[in-house]
């Protein structure tokens, strides 16, 4: 009888703490909304990297980045599909793709980069005007 009461319980918590949390994503979308500066790094090198989130709807987010000193030299990426879920943001580009987590204040947000053939860190703070 506990495991069948266990059972019921994990959906019937998951459903009631579900549109929290997708107001709280909803709301941190919209608190990204803004230019930010940073760097990426891959062994040992790196380069500037800035995004420029330019509108957010519910959880998901537009804009764009630009990466600097890479490989093939500096490109810029759309993204029209981002999202932000429990406190991370995920981007997917066409050619670069991060995943990062928000700080607390909502001013910096630090993740791994990740492209066909690479990997690493990148940062990213909010660009004050």
């Amino acid at each position: 009888m506990l495991k069948i009461c266990r059972l019921f319980l994990v959906p019937v918590v998951m459903l009631t703490f579900s549109p929290a949390a997708r107001a709280d994503d909803a709301a941190l979308a919209a608190k990204l909304v803004g230019t930010w500066e940073g760097k990426w790094e891959f062994n040992g090198v790196g380069g500037k990297l800035t995004a420029k989130i330019t509108s957010s709807a519910g959880n998901s987010l537009k804009g764009e980045t630009t990466w600097f000193g890479t490989a093939v030299g500096d490109f810029s990426d759309r993204f029209t599909s981002a999202k932000v879920k429990e406190g991370k943001l995920k981007v997917s580009e066409q050619t670069m793709d991060f995943e990062a987590t928000v700080s607390e204040d909502g001013n910096s947000m630090e993740g791994t980069w990740t492209s066909p053939v690479a990997t690493g860190p990148m940062s990213l703070k909010r660009k004050v005007d």
